[in-house]
């Protein structure tokens, strides 16, 4: 079985990366395209790009039109992430 992604694999994404990581991590439950577009400061085109290439490296997925990071392996409850 497939592990999860880890800290090492996020730290490795370039900070708007990182940054729409911890956004989607903060809401269990998902986010929509549509609240994230309202609580960042970034483009619809950006953002859909963003969220593939996340998606791409595993660490988030989309459910019902509604995007939620995978859990990190080995995290607390605080994921740490590179220096910004």
């Amino acid at each position: 079985m497939p592990s999860g992604p880890d800290a090492t694999t996020l730290n490795r994404q370039p900070r708007q990366r990182r940054t729409v990581y911890m956004w989607l991590a903060d809401a269990p439950e998902g986010r929509s395209v549509k609240h994230l577009l309202d609580e960042l400061d970034i483009n619809e085109v950006e953002l859909r790009e963003t969220l593939r290439k996340l998606d791409a490296a595993g660490l988030a997925r989309r459910v019902k039109g509604t995007w939620v990071a995978v859990p990190l392996e080995g995290a607390d409850a605080q994921v740490p992430v590179g220096s910004e």
